[in-house]
């Protein structure tokens, strides 16, 4: 370090490599694979700790949860969860918390329940004596009331989405102008608070900005919800059609405050967008604002260690069987099947909203109602050594899936999933880990905004009759086609529902292949089978990208462009230029750069990048940044010199750059190159001097840029004390 006389490039946007080694974007992003890549080491429970195997257990059989008695259990178990809730009852002499836990033990047999059970009591663990039906806790769901009424009340209103559970991990506190929703307290629309006129924050910062007076909603070590209101600009980045537009936060993530000053909240994470004030008023016509509100969590709730099923055999549905549909030999089968078969009981297993530091382990689920695991703003969850077994309801509308919805730093490892809709990142969902799961469903990253998630190391195996079945996605027009083992949300078709899928989702070492045809072989699914290759999908190796064919050419949906190569030139979308001999990205060891899509023959090089600019300049930092370069392959990387000397290399177009020296000057340059290695010609050039070390006056002299702002009849010279 010493040999670059204190000289230090930070990453503000994408990687910057130095010949002494890697700097990132902040302390939050390091990762011990490549600073490029997001960090996802603090997935999981409680930022990646353990899961809690103690606690003091409370025999449910000898408080009326009495196994193969033939009797509803709900009411006995439900009166439970509210005497912890109320602190009515105890543990160990004082009131269930993270550090007095509860653990409620089912006995073995068969448990009967007729009614959606609040599981709203923190620090509690529902366990059950084994996954096999037979021998262990076998949890029978046979709903009293249907999914379509509910003392008159829709149930599919935004206020209760994603509907009701037979497990349902959310407060049932009600906000006092919505006294007819239980967990109306968190509707971020009736009582979040506005962020500051110029803006809430900005992408990549660690401070919200609220409005006048809005600190006093918040203090240090509240956990918050942020989310950003769709603008004109964000929607016609994506190329959404414009009577697609609607008004919602589709940009959102949970982070904890760490420190309070009146108005702005310092957050544990950086922001991963940038937060307008509002909508700018230019959807429908009306003004929608971002807001920003502190949750009333659910904390530390688990489901572990056995068995679930929802029973229709007293409904309208008995004929329907778990089997695989054959118009001939099995017309009432719902295996791979993809439709709403019993419509009024597509009611879930288990939800998590507004929830944290959650996990469901160790369960096995056989054909639920709809979705067997969801979520809805939670963050801090892992699912793990489940096997996920059929829905009866999987057609269109969303259901049916194992369905992470507004997902943040979460693991879902080492499940087996089959004969569900999808396994779905979405709305939002962003740094989740998936790994090590046997699915025979597809990986669909369903759209709106989900972002920078790992999906490593699983195998997938993809049916031929997985697929829509004639029902469109979210309720679209009718699309063609079979599933394959990704599923990404592009295009105008994502739009119409969603919005598009994000930036920078990872694909690594995951075994994939698909039944292309009815009966016959699976084959291997590629473009995206190196078991060595990053794939970054919607990621151009900076910043988030459509999926193009060929570049510029956006496509219009990911139905029939599956197998697409968008790393390789002339189409764009998807960033393949890190190799890795490692078989996990969360391991050690270091990727390297070895673009797969390079061309041997290319030897044009890139245009030179422009504008480089210098701001913020102090006695020791100050910040560069330059317009992007083009090239007919692809730019990989810049070059950025200070004077002959190269001191870093980055794919970004922005840097700060740190421990400079008081009262010295630096002339900066910056080259592009490619994959072949082609540098392009020099940027302008930047001469900058530090502030000095003394309180003498010295002279500074304005840049042309600089004087253009400067008002008329202003000199262009004036001093300045030197700050010591």
């Amino acid at each position: 370090m010493a040999a670059k006389k204190g000289l230090k490039l930070m990453l503000s946007a994408a990687l910057v490599m130095t010949s002494w080694g890697f700097f990132s974007a902040s302390q939050a992003e390091a990762t011990g694979v490549h600073p490029s890549l997001p960090d996802w080491s603090h997935a999981g429970y409680k930022g990646g700790a353990p899961l809690p195997t103690g606690g003091t257990v409370i025999d449910l059989a000898a408080k009326g949860v009495k196994a193969n008695d033939g009797k509803d259990d709900s009411d006995a178990l439900q009166a439970v969860i509210d005497a912890i809730r109320s602190g009515s009852l105890t543990v160990n002499g004082a009131k269930v918390s993270e550090t007095n836990r509860a653990i409620l033990q089912f006995p073995a047999g068969e448990i009967n329940l007729s009614k959606f059970i609040r599981a709203d009591a923190s620090w509690v663990t529902f366990r059950g004596a084994g996954t096999d039906p037979a021998t262990g806790t076998k949890i029978v769901f046979r709903p009293a009331s249907t999914y379509t009424s509910d003392n008159g009340l829709p149930v599919i209103d935004g206020k209760l989405w994603p509907g009701y559970g037979a497990f349902r991990v959310e407060d049932r506190d009600k906000d006092p102008g919505e006294p007819d929703y239980e967990g109306s307290i968190n509707f971020h629309w009736k009582s979040g608070v506005k962020v500051a006129n110029a803006g809430g924050g900005t992408k990549g910062g660690n401070q919200i900005k609220l409005a006048s007076g809005g600190g006093k909603k918040f203090k240090t070590g509240d956990t918050v919800y942020v989310g950003a209101a769709n603008t004109a600009d964000f929607y016609q980045m994506m190329g959404a059609p414009q009577n697609y537009w609607i008004n919602q936060h589709m940009r959102s993530q949970m982070f904890k405050v760490t420190s309070l000053s009146g108005d702005t909240l310092t957050i544990d994470k950086p922001l991963e967008f940038d937060i307008p004030y509002s909508n700018g008023g230019a959807i429908l016509g009306t003004t929608y604002y971002s807001k920003v509100m502190p949750i009333k969590l659910v904390e530390g709730v688990g489901f572990e260690n056995f068995y679930f099923t929802q029973d229709i055999s007293y409904t309208p549905y008995s004929n329907k069987n778990v089997n695989d549909y054959d118009p001939v030999t099995n017309p009432n089968g719902v295996g791979l099947k993809y439709t709403n078969e019993a419509p009024e009981y597509a009611i879930h297993a288990i939800v998590f909203k507004w929830a944290q530091n959650g996990w469901v382990k160790g369960i096995h689920t056989y054909m639920t109602g709809s979705h067997p695991i969801v979520t809805e703003f939670a963050r801090y969850m892992e699912f793990r050594d489940n096997v996920i077994f059929g829905s009866w309801n999987k057609g269109k509308g969303g259901h049916g899936y194992f369905r992470g919805s507004k997902l943040y730093d979460s693991k879902i490892m080492n499940n087996t999933i089959d004969r569900v809709r999808h396994l779905t990142l979405q709305w939002s969902a962003t740094g989740n880990v998936v790994s090590g799961n046997t699915m025979m469903v597809d990986m669909n990253l369903h759209g709106g905004w989900e972002r920078r998630n790992l999906i490593e190391n699983n195998v997938i195996t993809v049916p031929f009759r997985h697929r829509s079945w004639g029902e469109g996605e979210g309720g679209a027009e009718p699309e063609g086609g079979t599933w394959y083992p990704i599923w990404y949300g592009a295009g105008p078709h994502a739009s119409k529902w969603s919005g598009s899928t994000g930036e920078q989702n990872v694909f690594f070492n995951n075994t994939m292949s698909k039944q292309e045809t009815d009966g016959g072989s699976y084959t291997t699914y590629v473009p995206y089978n190196d078991p060595h290759r990053i794939y970054q999908i919607g990621w151009d190796g900076s910043k988030w990208t459509h999926l193009e064919k060929p570049a510029g050419t956006l496509i219009s949906t990911w139905t029939d462009n599956e197998k697409v190569d968008y790393a390789l030139a002339p189409n764009k979308g998807v960033y393949d230029c890190l190799t890795f001999s490692g078989t996990s990205l969360l391991g050690g060891g270091t990727a390297v750069l070895n673009c797969k899509g390079s061309s041997p023959g290319d030897t044009q090089a890139p245009s030179a990048p422009a504008n480089l600019t210098a701001t913020g300049v102090t006695s020791s930092s100050m910040s560069l940044s330059w317009n992007a370069s083009t090239d007919n392959v692809g730019v990989t990387g810049y070059d950025v010199f200070n004077g002959a000397a190269l001191v870093a290399t980055m794919t970004g177009t922005d840097a700060t750059v740190s421990g400079l020296s008081p009262n010295t000057t630096y002339t900066f340059t910056v080259k592009a190159k490619d994959a072949t290695g082609n540098v392009s010609a020099a940027s302008n050039a930047v001469k900058v001097t530090t502030s000095g070390g003394t309180q003498n006056p010295v002279p500074v002299t304005l840049t042309a840029a600089e004087d253009s702002f400067v008002r008329g009849g202003m000199p262009t010279t004036t001093t300045v004390p030197r700050i010591p």
